[in-house]
């Protein structure tokens, strides 16, 4: 059994919450963990890319986490590395030519700040964030920083390359804001997309992937290690991966970025909003238009 739709990111736009709505229709099946990153396992090798999060080795160990599928319509995956790497569409077509593809945009700014956020949390990264904006460091992650902080954030090329290799019809392009107003409308047009049940009611009391931090120094400490953050990885499921959070992070007040640095952000990423603007017919103004506050 192979899956007929997959999240495909962007990371920090409100996949994990979308897909643990989607997970609690009866019509559909996640796999578990949420993020195998099969198709995108050999970039993710080559770059030594620091997350060590789970990875699927070969189609048969693909297949097997999707064994449990009984009677469900819509069975599915969400790995946000694959919007960004530009081989994956293309590997995705060659095993799932009719696959359906969800893709979730944030404004690229607060993304990039978030993500960052989230990886000096877990120890992965503690450089100052306008180091890794303005390229100030000589880090050996530098370029990786760079890359998953803020190129991740150019989203025109990243989504065209899906439109260019699926038909239309088998996209769809939501954006995080679309969550927040109207969540229950946005998992109905999901519900008729994936032509499963669209009377389904999610349970949207419960906050996914929210902000938080150590609470104390060993805990930032034992989460900066690879052994530690792969091992949770690989050994639990979803569900206790998020008791493990609950238990030695606590949710904070998020801080907030500098507005010169935010600035500089906005002008960066303009013209590709601009032109992803056009692409996908919304528009997206509010993320380059200025804005006083933080």
């Amino acid at each position: 059994m192979l899956p007929n739709f997959m999240v495909v990111g962007a990371p920090k736009a409100g996949t994990t919450s979308l897909c643990h709505y989607l997970s609690g229709h009866r019509q559909v099946f996640m796999s578990d963990p949420k993020e195998v990153n099969f198709f995108s396992k050999e970039e993710i090798e080559d770059q030594g890319l620091y997350y060590k999060d789970f990875q699927v080795k070969n189609l048969a160990e693909y297949e097997d986490l999707f064994a449990g599928v009984a009677d469900e319509k819509a069975i599915g995956e969400g790995s946000v590395s694959y919007l960004f790497y530009p081989k994956t569409p293309q590997k995705i077509k060659d095993v799932l030519p009719n696959v359906k593809i969800i893709i979730l945009l944030r404004d690229p700014v607060s993304r990039g700040f978030s993500h960052y956020l989230m990886d000096y949390r877990l120890g992965l990264v503690n450089l100052p964030y306008e180091e890794i904006v303005y390229q100030k460091s000589n880090h050996e992650n530098k370029f990786l920083y760079y890359q998953q902080h803020v190129k991740l954030g150019l989203y025109y090329k990243q989504v065209k390359r899906y439109l260019d290799c699926f038909d239309r019809k088998q996209v769809k392009i939501l954006l995080q804001e679309d969550l927040r107003q109207d969540i229950r409308g946005v998992i109905g047009d999901l519900c008729d997309f994936l032509e499963i049940d669209r009377s389904f009611l999610p349970d949207v009391e419960k906050h996914h992937n929210v902000f938080s931090m150590p609470k104390n120094r060993l805990t930032h400490r034992l989460y900066s290690l690879p052994l530690v953050r792969s091992t949770i990885s690989k050994l639990f499921s979803d569900t206790t991966k998020e008791i493990i959070r609950n238990t030695f992070f606590e949710r904070t007040k998020k801080p907030k970025l500098e507005q010169e640095l935010k600035n500089h952000l906005e002008d960066f990423y303009k013209n590709d909003i601009q032109q992803l603007e056009h692409l996908i017919g919304r528009d997206l103004s509010s993320w380059y238009k200025r804005d006083t506050h933080v």
